[in-house]
């Protein structure tokens, strides 16, 4: 009754639908990363991929969260205009976690093209061009193998609805079953990461309520900067799936909260054509056409001069690259609770701004340096340029390696106590300035800058707390980073 002669009605209509198998339909996400790490993306139907797609040219300048926003001059000077993302269609990836019923979702990390030249300020072209210069550096094809551990939380919402909590709670780093309370999602997260090339070798709790460590099978370049982006995303959203945050904000619950690290591992590695048979380990089949330029048997603590001159360079830039490490105020007050105050080095001490793994009797395959500056908010793209800056400026000045284990009576450096600190080294670090791009600097200290500005404002309204300063930095940061 009511329908006209001959139409057929809406459930039947449904019901026939539903019948028809659902075609799947494709999307691919064109995706760069922020100062801070962050995703920024547009998605695109598959069928428009081959397309022109533009975004705001000044999208890595925005600060955590969007209510902190800068300018740079040169893009308000133009009237804030679009640039092209330009598609590195070698890292495309299908994304399990991100499809849903009927929609397959890829990702393609890109550059932005301003004009007729890749915009030099962003992270991952910043990054490529440091890993050019050291495979360059006299002309050996030298190029830097990366892994490392990072440490972060899984929070969930208050009762109240007004705030986070710990997804679990206790303090019982390595314990069994500390470490069950959370496996359910990290073997959910451990199963996507391996269909995208993620490798993570070992999942454990750490030191704070909610918090867990995963470590990670190395890569070479730009693959493994890409690798750590994408497990940071992707874990993101798989929380955000289940209702929960995974939050990489190194004080998650403020000031009297643990630290989040994100220590980061390194060797540099040349072509060898030896020709050795690759083992059963995920560093032997990485390595086996090449050689680890670290590693010197001959020597007493079994490293190479090129390590020794490289890691001379980090540690004479160590303030200003403490700025790329560590990128939110809350990220010094790690200092002297597992993470250092001063730029020295040591042999397996992890009490030291430079960890150093080396044995003569042993393989070079076990040869690395592990910088224990980063917090786990910084962004993976911009450390390994920072430290490829200071390597490359050792090696080329060879300068000479301090002793072990200095201290600050001893002549080691201090690293800055503050964010603002950290940004005047890097600004007053002339080599660093050039190399990094005058323009990359003064785009992130104006980020950092604005993201200070957000949080001080916040915490003069108040008394100036520390758990005022707490909720200031959760608002910033803790659901973005």
């Amino acid at each position: 009754p009511g329908f006209l002669p001959g139409k057929r009605s809406l459930e039947a209509m449904v019901g026939s639908a539903s019948a028809c198998p659902v075609q799947e339909r494709e999307y691919v996400r064109f995706e760069i990363v922020d100062f801070n790490g962050r995703a920024l993306s547009k998605t695109v139907p598959a069928r428009h991929k081959a397309s022109p797609v533009f975004m705001y040219v000044g999208a890595a300048a925005f600060g955590a969260n969007s209510e902190i926003t800068t300018f740079p001059e040169e893009v308000a000077a133009t009237g804030f205009p679009n640039a092209e993302l330009v598609p590195d269609w070698s890292t495309e990836q299908v994304l399990p976690w991100a499809a849903r019923p009927g929609a397959k979702v890829s990702r393609v990390y890109c550059e932005q093209r301003w004009g007729s030249e890749k915009l030099r300020t962003l992270p991952r072209t910043l990054c490529a061009r440091m890993l050019q210069e050291l495979r360059m550096h006299q002309g050996h094809g030298y190029e830097i193998f990366i892994g490392g551990e990072q440490e972060f939380t899984f929070v969930k919402p208050s009762e109240d609805g007004c705030g986070w909590k710990p997804l679990f709670t206790g303090v019982d780093v390595f314990a069994t079953l500390q470490n069950a309370k959370s496996m359910d999602l990290c073997y959910e997260i451990e199963r996507h990461m391996e269909s995208v090339g993620v490798d993570i070798l070992t999942i454990n709790a750490e030191y704070g309520e909610g918090q867990v460590e995963l470590a990670f099978a190395p890569k070479f370049g730009l693959e493994a900067c890409d690798m750590l982006a994408t497990f940071r995303t992707g874990t993101k959203e798989i929380a955000q799936s289940h209702g929960l945050l995974a939050s990489f904000f190194t004080r998650p619950f403020g000031v009297d909260g643990v630290g989040s690290g994100g220590h980061f591992n390194f060797s540099i590695w040349r072509p060898d054509g030896a020709g050795r048979a690759s083992g059963p380990d995920a560093i032997s089949r990485a390595t086996a056409d090449r050689a680890n330029a670290f590693h010197d048997a001959d020597d007493v603590e079994g490293l190479s001069l090129m390590a020794r001159q490289f890691l001379a360079g980090v540690l004479a830039h160590a303030p200003a690259i403490e700025a790329i490490c560590s990128p939110t105020p809350a990220c010094y007050t790690r200092h002297g609770h597992w993470a250092p105050s001063v730029a020295n080095w040591g042999l397996d001490d992890r009490m030291a701004a430079v960890r150093v793994k080396a044995d003569k009797e042993g393989s070079g395959r076990g040869c690395y340096m592990e910088l224990r500056m980063p917090s786990a908010a910084a962004n993976t793209y911009l450390v390994t340029a920072a430290v490829l800056a200071g390597g490359l400026d050792g090696l080329r000045r060879g300068l000479k390696l301090p002793p072990a284990r200095q201290t600050k009576e001893d002549g080691a450096r201090e690293l800055p106590t503050s964010l603002e600190d950290a940004l005047a080294a890097l600004e007053a670090d002339a080599y660093m300035v050039d190399k990094l791009g005058a323009d990359f600097v003064r785009w992130y200290a104006g980020v950092k800058r604005a993201e200070l500005k957000a949080i001080n404002d916040r915490v003069a309204k108040g008394s100036g707390s520390n758990e005022e300063l707490s909720v200031a930095w959760q608002h910033a940061y803790l659901e973005f980073i």
